[in-house]
């Protein structure tokens, strides 16, 4: 490694703490403490302290700083500002404070040799090439202190132990036991008994929340007071409800828990036939062709879908039944909490005035595209100043596949040794496997925007492609004969629909404003004349544009 210049005297510390780690008396604060103290004894100036210590959300779940994760948040901030020569020096408490896993240490040598920074560590020495052996102990270290817990666990549980987890609405654990929560009991029994005398699952939930029954104590604030999932959620648990189970499951086993039962065999039997009628009966079982389900979307910010009211009988004006002349089919916002309902949303449009309008817009940029490619055109420039760029992030993900490359031979060699076991090489050649996956789209996706940059006679292939689709229109003006011609008709138009529509934004009055764009790369793809345009799967489109709303409004 390169020899730090006496200029480059700043240091970066950096402390992490987590679960995986409960048996070491290492506080964040004792950490830091250490750190500043080897800082001074090298006479370094401390740039930056970075911690993780708190759990953080990843895809919406809230995580561990775990040493083996490569997306800390601090530690991405580490590596931001080690790229950007803010320091020299990187120290940390230990070794595994920094890694615990083969790909984790990877990309911290990678940041280490790439911008030739020093590390220096209170409790040990650093050594960048004992640095894969270490990180393979300390994986196999808490991978063993993982299984020994899950045995522990496992055994608790085979003796009807009760361990951690979500306590069910209606008990809770009292040491090994489960226990009843009668304030809560009370409350599965009234949902229970409503919900047999056929009141409507909205309906359960205005009374929940007009009687203020309490709900399961939660370390988040609720965004929504008896969510409707709650309420199902009590129901699907008849089973354990009635025989008195609490079911764990830990590595593919799954285990019964006795708890004390809540409700009665009359109202259990009572419910399965209730179920079974709604299941096999439900109010909305008709299904339509709906062109723009999925597109539509409203100042509530919930995609519609479509429904169909297959009710023989109807309500008239004065209140009287009366038998339904024809289906009724509607598209409509899927927010169901009253609370969480824009005051902009018009809840429903009729289906086919819907699909008739968006199917005109989308008829008039393939009858006139100019202000499609005017757009891609716009884009593609734009493209071409950011290829410098794209060609970067294509090296950075390389790199990072080439050392996935290099981990994989690391893990097979191991095998070969005998120093861990076939099952241990195939799991974590099935994880770097995963991450191969995740960085091959990543790189799709720069692909894709390289080759769009490049583009020399993409306008010509524009124009040649919506050619093809006015031909195409003009066979759907035919009336189908059959149901199989007129669902292949639909077929077509919903492809169409998805290649050109982005989405379609509905107001307050129902007047429907349709954001048209171009996918360059689907377009070419489609033509024969592309096949010099490598597979690669991912495809980048260009801005959308709005069309103007209805002038009338579409009604339902």
């Amino acid at each position: 490694m390169n020899e730090i210049k006496p200029s480059n005297r700043l240091a970066a510390i950096y402390v992490r703490t987590s679960s995986e780690h409960q048996g070491e008396k290492a506080s964040p604060d004792e950490q830091e403490s250490e750190c500043r103290a080897l800082a001074q004894q090298n006479n370094l100036t401390v740039f930056k302290i970075y911690r993780d210590t708190e759990k953080y959300r990843v895809k919406g779940r809230l995580v561990d700083p775990s040493g083996t994760r490569v997306d800390r948040p601090k530690l991405l901030e580490l590596q931001k500002d080690a790229a950007a020569g803010h320091f020299g020096y990187i120290i940390a408490w230990r070794e595994d404070r920094l890694y615990r896993s083969m790909r984790a240490m990877l990309t911290v040598i990678d940041t280490i040799q790439d911008n030739h920074i020093q590390v220096l560590l209170a409790r040990e020495s650093f050594d960048p090439m004992m640095a894969p052996l270490k990180a393979w102990v300390a994986s196999m270290e808490l991978k063993g202190m993982r299984e020994r817990m899950s045995m522990g666990v496992k055994a608790r549980l085979r003796n009807g132990k009760a361990n951690t987890g979500q306590d069910r609405y209606g008990y809770r654990r009292n040491g090994e036991i489960i226990e009843i929560v009668e304030e809560e009991a009370r409350w599965v029994r009234k949902v229970f008994e409503w919900y047999n005398q056929g009141v409507k699952l909205m309906e359960i939930r205005r009374r929940l929340i007009e009687a203020r029954a309490p709900q399961k104590g939660s370390t988040r604030l609720r965004k929504i007071e008896w969510a409707v999932t709650s309420i199902q959620s009590i129901l699907q648990a008849a089973d354990a409800y009635y025989r008195g189970v609490k079911k764990q499951s830990r590595d593919g086993e799954v285990f019964e828990i006795p708890a004390p039962p809540i409700i009665d065999s009359k109202t259990y039997e009572r419910y399965r036939i209730v179920r079974e009628r709604n299941v096999k009966h439900p109010m909305f079982n008709y299904r339509h062709d709906y062109l723009v389900s999925g597109l539509l979307k409203c100042a509530c910010g919930r995609k519609w879908a479509g429904r169909t009211q297959s009710s023989a009988t109807r309500k008239n004006r004065k209140g009287e039944v009366v038998p339904r002349k024809t289906m009724s089919s509607t598209y409509c916002c899927t927010q169901h909490h009253k609370e969480l309902i824009h005051e902009d949303c018009p809840r429903s449009i009729g289906h086919l005035k819907a699909d008739d309008y968006v199917w005109g817009k989308v008829k008039g940029a393939i009858d006139d595209p100019e202000i499609l490619i005017a757009r891609a055109r716009d884009y593609v420039e734009d493209l071409r100043k950011k290829a410098k760029s794209a060609n970067e992030d294509n090296d950075r993900i390389q790199r990072e596949l080439d050392n996935l490359v290099l981990e994989r031979k690391w893990v097979i060699t191991q095998a070969r040794k005998g120093s861990i076991s076939e099952q241990d090489m195939d799991e974590q050649l099935a994880d770097l496997s995963a991450q191969e996956i995740t960085l091959k789209q990543e790189m799709e996706m720069v692909t894709d925007q390289s080759l769009l940059s490049a583009l020399n006679q993409w306008e010509e292939h524009a124009r040649e492609y919506f050619a093809d689709l006015k031909v195409g229109l003009l066979e759907l003006n035919t009336v189908p004969q059959t149901d199989e011609e007129r669902l292949e008709q639909f077929e077509l138009k919903r492809k169409i629909v998805n290649t050109l529509v982005e989405k379609v934004y509905i107001h307050k009055d129902r007047s429907l404003e349709v954001m048209i764009r171009l996918n360059l790369l689907q377009m070419i793809r489609q033509r024969p004349s592309a096949d010099q345009v490598p597979q690669v799967g991912t495809y980048t489109r260009t801005p959308a544009y709005r069309t103007h709303p209805h002038p009338s409004g579409c009604a339902a």
